[in-house]
């Protein structure tokens, strides 16, 4: 039988393995207890070569997977912006975030060659890597500038 472990639990894993020396054997069982579901030392062994991404990552706790943003930098400044703007208590809209973001990759340099397109699907992507809302306002388009 195959069980998924969110994102909390793998980084509880490799807390926990983190905590002195122990075999992904004594891990494996563990986890099993600890989590109520059978882990293989496989699956241990997989989580634990993923440990610094895992633990360096901001990812929501229920997430079963993650994948890296094509636009790191970009997402990075982005996401940066829309926290000025909450701190000033300015809602921001999907469109206004797709905005910001066609007006940021024009000035950010790009990780690959491709043309990136900021569709609905990064945009959702988007907004679950970083715990965003949904929430829709129409807010005036001058705070795109800021």
């Amino acid at each position: 039988m195959r069980s998924e472990f969110s994102m909390a639990e793998r980084i509880q894993i490799c807390c926990h393995h983190e905590g002195g020396r122990i075999t992904n054997k004594a891990l494996s069982l563990w986890a099993g207890e600890k989590m109520g579901k059978p882990i293989s030392e496989m699956t241990i062994s997989r989580i634990l070569i993923r440990k610094i991404e895992l633990l360096g990552s901001d990812v929501g706790s229920n997430r079963k997977h993650y994948r890296k943003p094509e636009c790191l930098n970009l997402e990075s400044i982005l996401y940066s912006w829309f926290l000025t703007m909450q701190e000033a208590n300015v809602t921001i809209s999907d469109a206004m975030l797709i905005a910001k973001a066609k007006m940021l990759s024009n000035s950010v340099p790009r990780e690959s060659a491709k043309e990136f397109k900021f569709s609905n699907g990064w945009l959702q992507g988007f907004k679950s890597r970083h715990d965003i809302s949904s929430k829709q306002a129409s807010v005036s388009l001058e705070f795109l500038h800021q």
